[in-house]
């Protein structure tokens, strides 16, 4: 008898209570991820051009004299949309991407000694560095802020995304990039702070 009950309540645990199922959704809706912060900066664009080395002031210096020397007439009006994982150049009349730069790769960035001008290096492959050179107003603080915030959180990602004791960017170390971005960027600021003390307001124009 003992036996006989068991088996019924086996038996009776095989068929389900069609009142009781609960409805799974097929197609289960995710929250959508944020949308990336991005910056916009309206500047005219003075070109890039190859340079000898990734890093240094000089190299900065030199690359945004020789473009000032040109005609302004050249220089096109672009906005620069400043992102954690990119710099993107666009053609303001055409919205043309004159050039989309990977903040992973920026290896330099500085204010001129004009407080107008500002420019950094890309690594476009093994050997070859870029200089893309600007034009902002009233100044280049905002841009050149901007710029190395990004460098600075895409920097942090790295970090918290790599495995306990590995190398984040093995060449050249990624903190070292970002202390000479920042380091290049606090002298610029720096510099560019103190020429409003030294220079007569309505200064330098192109």
């Amino acid at each position: 008898m003992a036996e006989r009950r068991s088996t019924r309540s086996i038996m009776d645990g095989l068929f389900y209570d069609q009142s009781r199922l609960v409805d799974i959704p097929f197609q289960v809706e995710f929250p959508a991820p944020k949308n990336e912060l991005v910056q916009g900066f309206q500047v005219f664009y003075m070109g890039n051009v190859q340079v000898i080395k990734p890093v240094g002031m000089d190299i900065i210096n030199n690359t945004l004299q020789t473009a000032l020397s040109t005609n302004r007439a050249d220089w096109i009006p672009v906005t620069v949309n400043v992102a954690s994982a990119t710099v993107t150049i666009l053609n303001q009349q055409t919205e043309e991407s004159l050039s989309e730069c990977r903040v992973r790769f920026l290896s330099f960035m500085g204010v001129g000694k004009d407080v107008h001008t500002f420019a950094f290096i890309m690594a476009e492959a093994p050997g070859i560095f870029m200089c893309h050179m600007f034009w902002c107003e009233p100044n280049a603080a905002h841009l050149s802020e901007a710029v190395q915030a990004a460098c600075m959180l895409r920097y942090q990602k790295c970090l918290d995304a790599r495995p306990q004791g590995s190398s984040c960017l093995p060449t050249p170390p990624a903190d070292s990039v970002a202390r000479r971005v920042g380091s290049s960027v606090r002298r610029g600021v720096q510099s560019l702070l103190g020429s409003f003390k030294t220079k007569r307001p309505g200064g330098q124009t192109p």
